[in-house]
């Protein structure tokens, strides 16, 4: 492995490949490592993404990323089942994928660009420019913190770890399931949180988040796996931020994207598109910083003006939605109130303005 390059990226997830592909397409020497031994696996994540359409109405200020070339299943509209099994349905135009895939594709984009891509190396620490991995030291100009909601790269430069950490667990369901997904709230199903069934080519994937709370949440799956009559497989655990970002996303020559640095729409734990976004904008900033000497810093004005005021809207939705999801009487009552436009305004939107259609 190079021992030296202008751009390490650590991680290759959505945001990181994205980051390292722009960077490598101001002609820099960018080197992405990742400790998985495949870009991809294993896979926690919902898996499903809105249409452009829809992301350009809820993220106005950003470029909403193209729809990735890839086998994906088409879905129409979504149904919320209340604690009480009252359902709400709503258009909700998007696609479900095969999370791995999508990995895999954004990881082979950012070398087609000319990055290099490390697997199964580590991140071990930093001294200043000199980044520690289990397979040597290597010296970057700039380094982009992609490792995920529990960043060491970014902690390494005193940045703050997202404030809460949301546990999710997925699996995938045999079967047919239509073209709507579907979101179970109620305290028995996910407290704080809500189960879903995203519908995929002859399968879905299942799954749930909760907040906090000190119940196993593959426990809450296989309940709800045995509530709904399915099997479930392929089970895999792990975190979502959904505190909103955090307060710095640059620190010395080190920026922070995607879970890392918090980027997730925080009222319905979606993440991939604004990942995308911020990854692109994080490549960017690395090279203008490198080749044009600008601050690395307006990464962090960059970012925040494409999606940092929705991020804050869904942070305080989330907030104002914690003392609801407390209580299925309480979620029943506002989602009765809310309606099946009001809650795809919330669910979709995280409580922006959107329009009716």
């Amino acid at each position: 492995m190079q021992d030296r390059c202008d751009v390490l990226v650590v991680g290759a997830g959505p945001a990181g490949s994205t980051a390292a592909r722009y960077a490598a397409e101001a002609e820099l020497d960018v080197l992405l490592i990742d400790k998985r031994r495949e870009v991809g696996l294993p896979v926690c994540c919902g898996e499903f993404n809105a249409s452009p359409e829809v992301l350009r109405t809820a993220l106005p200020a950003a470029s909403v990323p193209d729809e990735p070339d890839l086998p994906r299943r088409a879905i129409r509209g979504a149904v919320a089942v209340s604690p009480g099994g009252r359902e709400y349905g709503f258009d909700l135009p998007g696609y479900t994928l095969d999370r791995d895939a999508l990995d895999r594709s954004l990881a082979d984009a950012a070398v087609r660009a000319g990055a290099a891509l490390s697997l199964e190396t580590t991140f071990r620490g930093r001294d200043g420019r000199k980044i520690i991995t289990d397979r040597g030291t290597i010296t970057a100009g700039v380094v982009v913190a992609a490792d995920g909601p529990l960043s060491l790269v970014s902690r390494s430069a005193g940045m703050e770890r997202c404030a809460v950490l949301a546990p999710a667990v997925t699996c995938r369901v045999d079967g047919e399931f239509g073209d709507r997904i579907r979101l179970y709230f109620g305290n028995s199903v996910a407290p704080g949180g809500y189960a879903w069934v995203f519908p995929k080519e002859g399968c879905a994937n299942v799954g749930l988040g909760v907040q906090g709370g000190t119940t196993s949440v593959t426990l809450l799956l296989r309940a709800f796996l045995a509530r709904m009559g399915f099997i479930g497989r392929d089970v895999r655990a792990g975190f979502v931020p959904v505190a909103g970002p955090i307060p710095e996303t640059v620190r010395e020559n080190v920026i922070a994207v995607g879970d890392a640095a918090g980027q997730v729409v925080a009222s319905n734990g979606g993440g991939i598109a604004t990942a995308m976004i911020c990854g692109r904008l994080a490549g960017i900033a690395a090279a203008r910083h490198l080749l044009h000497d600008e601050p690395l810093r307006a990464y962090e004005h960059a970012w925040r003006s494409a999606v940092g005021r929705e991020l804050g809207t869904a942070k305080r939705t989330k907030r104002m939605a914690d003392w609801v999801l407390g209580s299925d009487f309480l979620i029943e009552r506002a989602m009765a109130a809310l309606g099946d436009r009001g809650l795809r305004n919330v669910i979709v939107y995280g409580g922006l303005s959107a329009p009716r259609h």
